[in-house]
């Protein structure tokens, strides 16, 4: 007989495979999905054991470190604001000195004005004493030319009596002034004294300020530069 030619599934799909074909593909796939992970990825993992500290491995690599870079910075900061610090310190004891230097000058500006005060006093008073003595040199020479006359009596009474008086009491009265001066003076005398030994205390301590001030500017720029030397390293 002669073949059919309606199209048949069992042809256009070929022959169906066996059973024992189909049982070892069966396996095959079974053995591929148990091989694939659901998270599998091509990207390698490391996973390093985590019971190592950060600290550790810190402190080891440090170890490797110069001993000058793991100590000098954090010192050499301290005593840099250290520096600093006794740096303006020094700085308000030399205003405070200076005030103290601009107040002794002015005290002594007014002891020196007081002073010639009191050199003009004593000058006129020695005026005054000269004019008396002249006056009395004139009378007694006056006294000394006259001749036996109804005045004479009457000078050598002035002459014996109240001029003496007169001039006794101008002599104490100068006298106490210039008691008084020189008392006046001696104390001015000593507050001048005690005021240049304030200001030659004060320009002392001045100086060994100023000397403290430099030697602490010459540290401070040798830790800078040493810091900037660390830095440097560091960064390297």
């Amino acid at each position: 007989a002669r073949p059919s030619r309606i199209p048949v599934l069992s042809r256009l799909h070929g022959p169906e495979p066996s059973a024992e074909v189909q049982m070892t593909s069966s396996s095959k796939r079974q053995c591929v999905s148990n091989t694939s992970e659901p998270g599998f990825s091509m990207v390698p993992r490391f996973n390093f054991a985590s019971n190592i500290p950060v600290d550790g491995v810190l402190k080891a690599a440090n170890q490797w470190l110069p001993k000058s870079d793991k100590k000098a910075g954090p010192v050499s900061k301290k005593r840099a604001t250290r520096r600093l610090l006794t740096r303006y310190q020094l700085e308000a004891v030399l205003k405070n000195k200076d005030q103290l230097v601009e107040t002794l000058k002015q005290q002594l500006a007014r002891a020196e004005g007081a002073q010639q005060e009191l050199k003009k006093e004593n000058e006129r008073l020695a005026q005054e004493v000269g004019k008396i003595k002249k006056v009395h040199d004139t009378c007694i020479r006056i006294l000394e030319s006259t001749s036996m006359n109804p005045g004479k009596e009457f000078a050598l009474c002035l002459h014996s009596v109240i001029f003496p008086l007169t001039l006794q009491m101008l002599t104490e009265k100068v006298l106490e002034e210039l008691m008084l001066f020189f008392h006046t003076v001696a104390k001015e005398k000593e507050m001048l004294e005690a005021v240049m030994a304030n200001w030659k205390s004060a320009q002392d301590e001045k100086l060994q300020a100023l000397e403290k001030h430099s030697y602490i500017r010459a540290q401070i720029k040798e830790w800078t530069a040493i810091l900037e030397a660390l830095q440097k390293r560091l960064a390297m």
